[in-house]
């Protein structure tokens, strides 16, 4: 809807020639997110006894590998093509990636740096629940503005219908200009401040043991981005059996198995004091 937030239009430098330069509105909202995430979850962490170093590395690591595992997921979906055209490795640089490999690739970061350093693990992922499901949402209205993961065709009349109409966002996504298409994008943000209450709440409630808070973002979250997955109509992110099922669906699904597995497991027996 609106890729660039600043454009400079072209510019001559020494040994690099005209060089356009424009801040996408998708990567300032991105920044965005992952800023106030962090600064969330270091916040909350401040009260477990995690020393100031320890919280601000897991928000780096995790976000670094986040990115990184984003952009792998990409490209190993599409791995002949990229084979075939390495020098397309370089487009992923623009690219988001596959959110939920990044989510997946970051929460791995989390848990061994965590383990390593001999940190309150679960309690650390109950306090990260929300924060992640407030940078998502933010992300989201990131997808929006670029015009990634948009939905399918629907009606006009569709109150959840939008059309893009910017050749760049087209240029960039590659998503279809003029045409009525369900906003998933701005649906999975909606979810996602929803959830970020949710888990919130929970957080205040200290229910036992520790680790349920992040245990129930798996499943909410798995769930209701599984759902959401349906009406995506951008295929490239990876669809089997016969359009069926895509790679989120998968790894959302396989989340919310982990998640109920660890509820039923560890079982929730009271509560603790509100935290602080």
């Amino acid at each position: 809807m609106f890729p660039t937030l600043i454009d400079l239009g072209t510019v001559r430098f020494p040994w690099l020639g005209h060089v356009h330069l424009a801040l996408p509105t998708y990567g300032v909202l991105f920044a965005l997110g992952a800023l106030l995430g962090g600064w969330w979850f270091v916040r909350r962490a401040a009260g477990l006894d995690v020393s100031d170093e320890h919280r601000y590395n897991l928000v780096f690591y995790s976000l670094l590998w986040g990115i990184v595992g984003a952009k792998a997921t990409l490209v190993l979906l599409d791995l002949r093509y990229y084979i075939e055209h390495p020098l397309e490795l370089l487009g992923t640089l623009r690219s988001a990636g596959v959110l939920l490999g990044g989510v997946t690739a970051g929460s791995m970061a989390f848990v061994v740096y965590a383990r390593r350093h001999g940190l309150p693990l679960f309690r650390l992922g109950d306090a990260v629940a929300a924060p992640l499901a407030l940078a998502q949402s933010i992300g989201r209205l990131g997808c929006f503005c670029a015009g990634c993961c948009w939905g399918h065709a629907t009606e006009s009349s569709n109150p959840l219908a939008v059309v893009f109409t910017d050749p760049v966002a087209h240029a960039q996504t590659g998503v279809p200009l003029h045409v009525p298409l369900v906003a998933t994008q701005l649906l999975q943000a909606g979810n996602d401040i929803l959830l970020a209450l949710i888990l919130t709440a929970l957080w205040r409630k200290r229910i036992r043991p520790d680790g349920t808070v992040f245990w129930c973002y798996l499943v909410l979250y798995g769930l209701t981005r599984s759902l959401i997955e349906f009406w995506r109509g951008d295929l490239q992110r990876g669809v089997y059996f016969d359009g069926l099922i895509s790679t989120s669906q998968l790894i959302a699904l396989s989340g919310v198995g982990v998640g109920l597995l660890l509820l039923l497991v560890r079982r929730p027996v009271g509560g603790r004091p509100p935290a602080p």
